[in-house]
């Protein structure tokens, strides 16, 4: 792999899991990945100028909202065109237009792909050489099933984050969550699972930003521990912050398309047991009443905080244990070392031609083609030859949704915000939100 060129295509780079990483894989890499040359291509903007320093501390070059010429060229100079996928309109709408030319591309999923708006296709499957996937649920998807080569290879935290850490002191028992605070990330009924719990010595933290803080500080108040319930914002101090953390509590909504979440790996990592549903890729990360609980109703979640407060000997069991998988699991040098044998064997394979994926589509086309096989009541509403009941039931369905499938990356409201003159987009937005 010696002076290899690399070329990243990232949807956004804003601060998330996907792009810190990206940033750790160039970080941490091998002594034999040391002599690559990353270029990361950012489709959307802004730039977070926190995450453009660390690419370019990185040794990265960055090229930000490059159009298709740029692309074009950056794709002839790569030895390995690597894109960082999850269903983002910008992103499918480039790989409709922009034909790579002879190349290798390795597809990086960042998404479970197994559920509607975050699936990964056979289309995804059969354009990359090499499929990389972050949890083994997702060898479930259609685009495992049909891509030649798969490779799991977790997401990759920057563990450094956590230099320092160490509990804080305070009163209680503190339940933490890290991470958006929206109805697109956490549970729908996030202060309803909090109200279940009985001890009144449990307090609740909520770190992070998306929009919903001010509704369940609001909602936390109507059921009546609102002098309990935190909302702290958004920090890159996570170690302050999660040094106020005895419990993590991290129910995801169960549509959640998270794989191997690094806030999870995070406080794994110090010791902090976690209580989580098995939803998305978490069940993969948690062994229930050895490295964390895992609850499969509301009243069990809430059990799993109440004995873990009560508990100081399982806390710190569950804890040691947690701290213990994680090091061996989630250390960045291995999963960067595991990552780099994937980017070498497809350097190992020929170039080769390819055509750009949905050629021509329209924005509602590409929505429907990112969903792949669970396009269901938008491919019948799209149908010309759909009788009219087969339609009015769909727009029924869609008009249904839940809140990831209309307002999460790559859902109905994404994609109408990109292509807000496209009809039957803005049809199916007016069904959701009348």
């Amino acid at each position: 792999m010696t002076g290899a060129r690399v070329l990243h295509v990232l949807p956004r780079c804003t601060g998330a899991g996907p792009e810190r990483s990206l940033v750790a894989t160039i970080t941490f890499a091998p002594q034999s990945a040391r002599s690559l040359h990353h270029t990361i291509a950012v489709l959307d903007a802004p730039v977070s100028a926190p995450m453009f320093l660390a690419a370019r501390r990185a040794g990265a070059t960055m090229l930000i909202r490059p159009d298709d010429d740029a692309l074009r060229r950056a794709a002839a100079e790569a030895d390995v065109i690597v894109i960082h996928y999850w269903n983002h309109p910008l992103l499918l709408s480039m790989l409709s237009r922009v034909d790579l030319g002879p190349s290798r591309v390795v597809v990086w999923s960042m998404v479970l792909g197994l559920y509607s708006p975050q699936v990964l296709t056979a289309d995804i499957g059969r354009f990359a050489d090499v499929l990389v996937v972050t949890t083994e649920r997702s060898l479930d998807s259609a685009a495992a099933r049909a891509a030649e080569v798969v490779r799991t290879v977790p997401g990759i935290a920057d563990m450094g984050r956590l230099d320092g850490w160490r509990p804080l002191a305070h009163e209680g028992i503190n339940v933490g969550y890290l991470g958006v605070v929206a109805p697109t990330k956490m549970h729908p009924r996030f202060a309803e699972l909090c109200a279940l719990v009985h001890d009144r010595s449990v307090r609740f933290v909520v770190v992070g930003s998306g929009g919903g803080e001010e509704g369940l500080q609001r909602r936390a108040v109507e059921l009546g521990f609102g002098d309990r319930l935190r909302c702290t914002g958004y920090t890159d101090d996570i170690a302050t912050a999660m040094g106020t953390f005895d419990i993590f509590g991290y129910p995801l909504c169960p549509d959640t398309y998270a794989t191997s979440e690094k806030a999870l790996q995070e406080a794994m990592w110090v010791g902090i047991p976690p209580v989580v549903f098995p939803h998305g890729g978490l069940i993969d990360l948690v062994v229930d009443g050895e490295t964390g609980l895992v609850a499969t109703t509301e009243d069990g979640y809430a059990e799993g905080i109440d004995r873990l407060a009560g508990d100081d000997a399982l806390r710190r069991r569950v804890g040691t244990n947690a701290r213990r998988v994680a090091r061996e699991r989630f250390d960045p040098h291995r999963l960067a070392a595991a990552w780099s044998d994937a980017l070498a064997e497809a350097l190992s394979m020929p170039k080769r031609e390819r055509p750009p994926l949905h050629e021509g589509a329209t924005g509602a086309e590409l929505f429907l083609a990112a969903l792949g096989d669970e396009a269901g009541p938008f491919a019948t509403a799209a149908s010309k030859t759909a009788g009219e009941a087969a339609i009015a039931a769909a727009e029924d369905a869609i008009a249904r949704s839940s809140a990831v499938v209309v307002g999460a990356d790559g859902g109905l409201v994404h994609y109408r915000n990109t292509w807000p003159e496209d009809p039957l987009l803005n049809r199916w937005v007016r069904l959701v939100r009348p």
